[in-house]
């Protein structure tokens, strides 16, 4: 029997990149490359533009607008109850899999209800825009659900496939007066959607362990069961010895891959992509608890080295970048570089200033 090729450290992180776009920018439209990247994290409302702009060649911050106003790409809480951006055909199988462990909880809590009734009765009327303070009067006149701003709202987007409308997603979405409504589509089995998802992970984020994928998507590892008794994977180890699953002929550059600085954005989803993440963030970084903070970040050679913040005032978008790990001085042109471009994608009038990089 063969054994299982072992991947270095350094051929995940290259692999990573690869699957991400953060060797070479792609020229594909925003809801194409939000289906290839997965759900972009969408709490901080830019994120997901910055996310594009750090993998897609010409893209504009009117380019996602326009996906957003023709339904391509919808907002929606999704993965580990975040807000998400995601491709709008994908979207009943994403909800269908991360309501999985949710369902079970609801179950159990609201035992005494009748779901079926329950589902036809808040799908009709959800079929109008609804804002979460009349869901929060709704929806908590149901028997056994608190008396909290957000129970009845965890009840319903839980039973629910529920959508925000468009403005929601736009670059100033400042999240408040959000409109829900129902997603017409019927959701797929919860097999069928945890087989499209698993290939979308191991797509954007493989080779990748089983517990790698049930912690990115917030479920238990039995929820993906099926699908990864139907998809076709091929076995890796890591160099610990661990079992690494990925899609047959997928990319898998060497090491030696130059890996280019990139700019990425509020909890870009390659650092909440594993449970081991030792391939994008060096172990030494931990402490800066950057995946709980949502600091941007910075990749040099292919893992987070640094954060970033950025203001503008006076015609000026200032690029302030806080090292965390020695940056080699060959690297800080790209990285200037990277940041003025950055500082231009935002504030496009403006001009770019960046600061925290010795020459």
């Amino acid at each position: 029997m063969t054994s299982a090729r072992t991947l270095r450290p350094g051929e995940l992180t290259a692999a990573l990149a690869a699957r991400q776009g953060l060797i070479s920018r792609r020229r594909i439209p925003p809801a194409d490359a939000i289906r290839v990247l997965t759900p972009l994290q969408g709490q901080h409302a830019p994120a997901p533009f910055l996310a594009l702009a750090a993998r897609l060649d010409g893209f504009s911050r009117a380019d996602l607008d326009a996906a957003i106003a023709a339904r391509t790409v919808g907002k929606s809480t999704l993965m580990r109850m975040t807000l998400h951006l995601v491709a709008a055909d994908d979207y009943p199988a994403y909800h269908q899999l991360a309501r999985q462990a949710r369902m079970r909880t609801w179950r159990k809590t609201y035992a005494h209800l009748d779901e079926e009734r329950v589902v036809a009765e808040l799908s009709a009327w959800f079929a109008e825009p609804r804002g979460n303070a009349e869901i929060r009067a709704r929806v908590g006149a149901y028997p056994g659900v608190e008396d909290t701003p957000y129970a009845p709202i965890l009840f319903a987007r839980t039973l629910l496939p529920l959508v925000q409308l468009p403005p929601a997603g736009r670059w100033d979405d400042r999240g408040r007066g959000a409109a829900f409504m129902l997603d017409p589509r019927p959701l797929p089995a919860p097999e069928d959607a945890a087989e499209l998802v698993l290939r979308r992970y191991l797509g954007a984020f493989g080779p990748a362990s089983r517990r790698d994928v049930a912690a990115w998507a917030g479920v238990a590892q039995r929820d993906f069961a099926a699908a990864f008794e139907r998809v076709q994977t091929v076995s890796y180890r890591d160099s610990n010895g661990a079992e690494l699953l990925d899609l047959p002929g997928a990319p898998l550059p060497p090491a030696s891959t130059p890996l280019p600085p990139r700019f990425l954005a509020h909890w870009d989803q390659p650092l909440l992509a594993y449970a081991d993440r030792d391939r994008i963030i060096p172990p030494e970084l931990l402490s800066h608890r950057l995946t709980l903070s949502g600091d941007p970040t910075v990749t040099v050679d292919g893992r987070v080295a640094a954060s970033w913040s950025m203001s503008c005032a006076d015609g000026v978008a200032t690029v302030e970048i806080t090292p965390h790990t020695d940056i080699p001085r060959s690297v800080v042109p790209e990285i200037r570089a990277e940041a003025e471009r950055v500082a231009r994608f935002a504030h496009p009038t403006a001009t770019p200033r960046v600061n925290g990089l010795s020459a």
